[in-house]
């Protein structure tokens, strides 16, 4: 699982409170991210994390190479690949049991703050800042003790901004 998928993935459980699957593998060389479930609030939500360090700032519209390939930085070509694709919604219908839940997104930035509310808009989709992930993090953690890699790194670098 990548760092970033695994940060989201204890977000949703120590924050969120929810049950987490992930790296859900689908036919056609397709796979879901992240699945959660709030168990109190019955809640279920599809995320996936599409994090670049360098550079990538999401957009609405995708933008294409010379070559015409897309450089999958539109929230057009992100949908297209990551949310709509029929085995996706199929096996997530399939394993929530229903077609109502929500979509998450998780990026480094977006190119403006009117995509995130466009996102919602044209696409239902939440679109959520990995900064704003590690910030409530940093708060749920504190300094209890974790025995896990990538929280345990949180709190370090919690602690150097304090």
């Amino acid at each position: 699982m990548e760092p970033e998928v695994h940060i989201v993935d204890r977000y949703m459980q120590l924050v969120k409170k929810c049950f987490t699957m992930t790296n859900v593998m689908l036919g056609g060389g397709k796979e879901i991210d992240l699945l959660a479930v709030n168990p109190v609030s019955g809640e279920k939500i599809h995320i996936e994390v599409r994090i670049a360090t360098r550079g990538f700032r999401l957009r609405m519209k995708d933008t294409q190479t010379k070559n015409g390939r897309k450089h999958r930085r539109g929230l057009d070509t992100l949908n297209e690949i990551k949310f709509t694709p029929p085995i996706v919604v199929n096996s997530i219908k399939e394993i929530f049991g229903s077609s109502d839940y929500r979509k998450v997104l998780v990026v480094w930035d977006v190119q403006n703050s009117d995509v995130i509310e466009q996102a919602m808009a044209v696409y239902n989709l939440e679109v959520w800042k990995i900064s704003d992930v590690l910030s409530e993090m940093m708060r749920e953690i504190g300094t209890k003790s974790y025995r896990d890699d990538a929280l345990r790194i949180i709190q370090l670098i919690s602690k150097m901004r304090a």
